[in-house]
């Protein structure tokens, strides 16, 4: 797999697997929650994967109407527009997942979902929404991401790297789904969280680099040249102030985070956050 290549398998298959694996954590720990909840061994597991899978039928149809919609030969303006959201969505979810509140929110939106359905008339029909409502979210943002990385993807071998890291990254999420519903949580959910932050931020440095490239491309917005610096597609980086000024400032925002504390990491906020789940299950 040659150097212009494999950045591409890494986007794709980074993308997809922390994105299902955030939406598969939810549906878990949906399920977990109404069996220790519920205290008679007959959660409503199956309305919450029925949610989920209908969630995942939907983005799939989205994903194939946005698709047709934006083909091969849209614009540089659309294409730039994608990459910007993109960007801004990746930088917002990879210190989104880093914080200790967030990560805190996380737990206690799981717990009052859970508690709010056994309340409910229809408690079945409240976690199937919740769990389609949840992977939805999460369909979403892939599919945003993913038409930004296919339109940087503009040689052959780089799409089906693209394809590749799909396929990739579904074994693997057919491997964690059946992990995580034996492990109950107890892997380093933490330490993955943090590298994989490493590489969305990291692609959110590429995609708003390449997004004003396009935008340049479509006399949307003003390109002041510099000398000396290469043109690199894969990586984002354009040989102008403008493009290369943007990603300055992301490597500049996350050396800042890296130097101010921020609290404790998401995998002592995530125990702390536990006991609700635990003191249901043996109560």
């Amino acid at each position: 797999m040659s150097h212009t290549v494999l950045p591409y398998f890494l986007y794709s298959s980074g993308i997809l697997f922390r994105e299902g694996l955030e939406a598969m954590l939810v549906i878990v720990a949906l399920v977990a929650g109404t069996r220790a909840a519920s205290g008679d061994g007959h959660p409503h597991a199956r309305e919450v994967y029925l949610g989920a899978g209908l969630a995942m039928v939907a983005s799939m149809i989205l994903a194939f109407a946005i698709n047709r919609i934006i083909t091969d030969d849209a614009s540089d303006t659309l294409e730039g527009t994608f990459q910007l959201v993109a960007a801004a969505t990746l930088f917002y979810v990879s210190s989104w997942l880093t914080s200790k509140s967030q990560s805190d929110r996380w737990m206690h939106f799981i717990n009052a979902k859970v508690q709010k359905a056994d309340r409910s008339r229809v408690p079945a029909l409240a976690l199937g929404l919740t769990a389609f409502l949840a992977v939805m979210r999460e369909g979403g943002e892939t599919i945003v991401f993913f038409q930004a990385l296919t339109a940087g993807a503009t040689e052959t071998a780089e799409k089906h790297a693209v394809i590749a890291g799909i396929v990739a990254a579904s074994a693997a999420l057919i491997i964690s789904f059946w992990v995580l519903k034996r492990a109950a949580f107890r892997i380093p959910l933490g330490t993955f969280f943090k590298v994989t932050s490493v590489l969305l931020y990291a692609m959110a440095v590429v995609f708003v680099g390449q997004g004003i490239a396009s935008l340049q491309e479509a006399d949307r917005i003003g390109a002041t040249f510099v000398n000396h610096v290469p043109t690199i597609p894969t990586l984002g980086i354009a040989p102008t102030v403008q493009s290369l000024g943007a990603q300055a400032v992301l490597i500049l925002i996350a050396a800042v985070s890296f130097v101010i504390p921020r609290g404790r990491p998401i995998i002592k906020a995530t125990e702390s956050s536990r006991p609700p789940v635990h003191e249901q299950r043996t109560a």
